[in-house]
């Protein structure tokens, strides 16, 4: 499957090259059962990684679809992944899904669920403001983007 994403996305038009999700392999689903593979999701953020972000304008504004995140996330639901719009907006849900729903449907996306959780069967984040850490240290991976470690 990597190799299938990779395909995808390091064609000239994309500079981006994306990693599969990283949850059960389809080979191991008689190991962990069929139940388990189809609860995981993979959550998206909304502002700043699915759609463009911008000045806060209240709930019925959302930026302009990120192509990028578009396109991979479309992919992700051909190959049977379920997909969550993981948002702080959903704090205020009665405000907030409406807008987000009436998006993704303006934009050609289907009718996702929207969230401000994550739980156990999340396999992946997709978010503009994630620091990923090297399990069990609180070592960013990459460049050390927090200015008040000791290096």
């Amino acid at each position: 499957m990597f190799r299938f994403f990779k395909q995808v996305f390091s064609s000239k038009k994309l500079e981006v090259r994306v990693p599969h999700a990283r949850g059960l392999p389809l080979t191991d689903m008689n190991q962990y059962g069929e139940e388990a593979e189809s609860r995981q999701w993979i959550g998206v953020d909304l502002d700043g990684t699915l759609a463009e972000a911008e000045a806060w304008k209240g709930f019925e504004h959302i930026g302009k679809p990120v192509p990028n995140m578009v396109k991979r996330l479309k992919i992700w639901l051909e190959l049977g992944y379920r997909v969550k719009i993981v948002t702080a907006r959903a704090q205020n849900p009665d405000l907030a899904i409406p807008p987000i729903l009436e998006w993704l449907e303006k934009h050609g996306l289907p009718q996702l669920e929207v969230t401000n959780a994550k739980d156990m069967d999340m396999i992946e984040l997709w978010d503009d403001r994630c620091v990923q850490v090297i399990p069990n240290t609180g070592n960013p991976i990459g460049p050390n983007p927090d200015p008040y470690r000791q290096r």
